[in-house]
């Protein structure tokens, strides 16, 4: 064997030689480091056996090279290798004329000998194929057209015969009578047709002339609905009028016609068996498997491919009834109309899957012909099948390759477009919000140089697997090209959620990474953020701006994210900032309960307190609960800081009733996440047991929407609080639902009339009434009436006259440490 390598990297071309020359040491390799040089050396000297040849090249590229050697029709195989394992050139090759491709890395040179020798095969089989002309009837109107078809494929393809007719009634006076469609092996036509375009007249063809002749559609109409329906209607193949569509015209040509070629084959073998019964039927040459049977379907003979597919031997199958293969995929319904359209129609065919002695499954298809004697009378049926899971094999790679990063396994650009597409369609549809985050590895270029593109190509491996880790199962990551990732995350509630998640893939990335085939390398990432429906209402607008925002993040010092908005930016930093703060704070200890006093509205006597939660950071000011509470139900910090609360406030009320002080009881309140957690009845058992709190001194709150939006869960709940004998509250009674019925359902002691009603109760009338409302309403069930907020001598006594029994608010005193709560209020001699 004789090839020529075209290569201009000397590191790439060196590794190529020394595995060509351990790999087929007989074999004789040149080399060449530009495509000018490569073209010189194919054109002047002896021709190589095998020509292989870089993606990229110094002064063109490998696929300019293949488009020079099929335009001369040189009897070479031709392998493109390329060191991205970019899919796109790899399947343009291949379409382009290519006899097959190579990752030129390690893994894949391996491949390099078996590689070769198929690539000469097919090279080989595609010579002996255009031996005999192939006959082409050409429809097309448009004359430059014409000609340039015609003079590619006279320097191409010269075994292609073009007949060039300009209309559909044309093509249907040229295939009219009996041997009208024999004078021609292809059909190719253009989808703009004068008198009708190329979807009538295939299906004229095909559904009312029964014309079986293949076809071959070109259409400038790239779309989809085009081909869908092309297909449907008997298109054997379609292309689309691109850049470089005519280098793919002959090979598409040539598959339709070989592809019709083995139709005819096997139908003429289903007859063959049928003339010759039983031995001409068995052909031990033949690749695919045969299988003979008696009437009872019981084996009588096999070939030797039927070993070779399904791992027995003739003497292990002889007797026995072929459904010893059944893989278990398909149900017996299946089986039922194969046998009956056998039993029918003499013969059937399609696709199943068998299992091999080794377990192994496999798809094959299979013709199944009954055999007849001289009388016509049945004697054996013979099933012809061809394994297919080479093909099937090929073409599922051949998909990933289109849809996947080769080096990394992540969805590339393509796959994570179209994703992204659809995900927009689902979020317009159904108002919701989704966030691409757009992700670009900093200084990387610093590692190629420095390190090599094996210890970055490995980098990129390690990337990739710590951000898919990081991100849930319905996330998309995917790899854009070089070191730019992007991630989709659909089904956004708030957009800080997207900048807790960009904060998250920076962070994994922080820690070294450790390389197999280097020293240890620290990497850093930028991230830009774009939201829908705010900063785009379609895919190419959403990632422009993501792009935008990830370099404005690397302006202002990497290693950091941003938004696309700058207002956003700021926003989730400082809410990001809050919830590290907030975790802090709740290890080291900087929350304290204030207590609020509980009076009676009649006569102003101490019932108790109300126990809130404050953060007093040290050395800073007070953070205001409006902005912690809301980050901690969000982040579940709420359920341990809750627990704190409880547990202090429980054992404060016990300390100020051991010192004998009048303390009355606790309020403490309930969040939602608390309400959500199945071991609260156990918490609050075991708290009142360590601080040997009577129950009936505790009070929990719960707010109108937690009952609501828990409503079994809480009624479950809050019947096993009772029964500990703690009392139940309502909570901002009146700015919920006020659904009379869960005051019913649920076992409640106690409605707190909401602050915003308290308010304006002495200036609005509406205020006023619906104070009245609640009070009479909870005095008809029974149910105790506190009021929030109260600020003034009027509101206060305006909720003595409504027979509002507690209150509290700024007219009794703010909330207070609990030292000071206890010198004003419980000391002796204060009230």
């Amino acid at each position: 064997m004789k090839a020529l390598y075209v290569e201009d990297n000397p590191t790439d071309a060196d590794l190529l030689a020394r595995t060509f020359a351990r790999e087929l040491p007989d074999a004789r390799l040149e080399l060449a480091a530009s495509l000018a040089e490569g073209v010189e050396k194919l054109a002047g000297g002896e021709l190589p056996d095998v020509v292989l040849a870089d993606l990229r090249l110094p002064d063109g590229s490998g696929l300019e090279l293949l488009n020079w050697v099929r335009e001369r029709s040189l009897p070479v195989a031709f392998v493109l290798l390329t060191g991205s394992g970019d899919q796109n050139a790899a399947v343009a090759a291949l379409k382009g004329g290519a006899d097959d491709y190579l990752v030129k890395e390690s893994g894949s040179l391996r491949r390099l000998s078996s590689t070769l020798n198929a690539a000469l095969a097919r090279a080989r089989q595609e010579r002996l194929s255009r031996h005999r002309p192939v006959r082409v009837l050409y429809a097309e109107h448009h004359r430059f057209d014409i000609e340039l078809t015609r003079r590619h494929l006279a320097t191409t393809a010269p075994h292609l015969r073009l007949e060039v007719v300009d209309g559909a009634a044309a093509v249907l006076e040229r295939l009219a009578g009996p041997e009208g469609a024999g004078r021609y092996d292809v059909l190719l036509l253009d989808y703009q047709l004068a008198g009708m375009d190329a979807l009538d007249l295939t299906k004229l063809l095909r559904q009312e002339r029964g014309l079986d002749l293949p076809i071959v559609l070109i259409t400038g109409q790239g779309s989809e609905e085009v081909a869908a329906q092309a297909l449907r209607l008997g298109v054997s193949e379609y292309l689309v009028k691109h850049a470089g569509y005519l280098h793919e015209l002959p090979v598409v040509v040539d598959k339709v016609f070989r592809q019709a070629e083995l139709a005819r084959e096997r139908i003429a073998l289903r007859d063959a068996v049928d003339k010759l019964r039983l031995h001409a039927a068995v052909v031990d040459s033949t690749h695919d498997g045969v299988v003979i049977t008696d009437l009872d379907a019981n084996i009588v003979s096999v070939n030797r491919a039927f070993s070779a597919v399904t791992g027995y031997s003739q003497e292990e199958v002889i007797g026995q009834n072929p459904r010893f293969l059944q893989s278990g995929r398909h149900d017996r319904g299946f089986y039922q109309a194969m046998w009956a359209e056998l039993s029918e129609a003499g013969h059937w065919q399609g696709e199943l899957w068998n299992r091999r002695k080794c377990g192994e499954l496999y798809p094959e298809w299979l013709t199944l012909s009954a055999v007849c004697d001289e009388n016509g009378a049945r004697t054996h049926y013979v099933g012809v099948f061809t394994d297919l899971s080479k093909l099937k094999s090929t073409e599922e790679r051949l998909a990933h390759l289109a849809h996947h990063d080769p080096l990394t396994g992540l969805p590339n650009r393509l796959l994570v477009i179209s994703r992204l597409e659809h995900a927009v369609e689902v979020a317009q549809r159904k108002g919701q919000r989704l966030a691409v985050l757009f992700l670009d590895l900093d200084r990387f270029k610093t590692v190629n140089d420095s390190l090599g593109h094996s210890v970055g190509d490995e980098l990129l491996r390690e990337v990739a697997g710590r951000l898919r880790c990081r991100l849930r199962e319905e996330d998309t990551l995917g790899r854009l090209g070089g070191d730019e990732f992007m991630v989709l995350l659909e089904d956004l509630e708030v957009p800080e959620d997207a900048a807790v998640v960009a904060n998250d893939l920076i962070g994994v990335l922080a820690e070294p990474f450790a390389l197999s085939s280097g020293p240890e390398v620290f990497i850093h990432a930028s991230v830009g953020i774009s939201l829908y429906p705010d900063d785009g209402d379609d895919h190419l607008a959403l990632v422009r701006n993501a792009d935008a925002a990830m370099y404005r993040a690397k302006s202002q010092g990497r290693n950091t994210y941003g938004f696309y908005t700058e207002d956003l930016t700021r926003s989730a930093s400082r809410r990001l900032e809050l919830e590290t703060r907030l975790r802090r704070a709740l290890a080291n200890g900087e929350f304290v309960l204030y207590y609020q006093p509980v009076k009676a509205v009649a006569d102003g006597r101490l019932l108790g307190a109300e126990a809130l939660v404050r953060w007093l950071p040290p050395g800073e000011p007070m953070v205001s609960p409006a902005d912690f509470i809301p980050i901690a139900e969000e982040t579940g910090l709420i359920v341990p800081l809750g627990e704190w609360v409880l547990r202090t406030a429980c054992a404060q009320l016990r300390e100020w009733l051991d010192a004998g002080y009048p303390a009355g009881s606790v309020a403490v309140n309930l969040s939602v996440e608390q309400i959500r957690r199945s071991d609260m009845e156990t918490l609050l058992r075991d708290v009142l047991a360590e601080t040997a709190l009577p129950a009936h001194r505790l009070e929990l709150e719960i707010t109108e929407s937690s009952l609501m939006e828990h409503g079994d869960q809480a009624e479950t709940l809050l019947s096993a609080l009772k029964a500990l004998g703690v009392g139940l509250a309502i909570d901002d009674f009146g700015t919920g639902y006020s659904s009379l019925a869960y005051l019913k359902r649920f076992s409640i002691d106690k409605l707190k009339i909401d602050r915003s009603f308290v308010k304006d109760l002495a200036d609005d009338r509406n205020d006023l009434a619906i104070a009245a409302a609640i009070v009479a309403v909870a005095r008809a069930l029974d149910i105790s009436v506190q009021a929030e907020g109260v600020e003034t001598e009027a509101q206060l006594g305006l909720l003595h006259e409504l027979g509002c029994g507690v209150f509290q608010g700024y007219l009794c005193s703010p909330p207070l440490p609990a030292d000071a709560f206890r010198e004003r209020f419980l000391a002796p001699g204060r009230t």
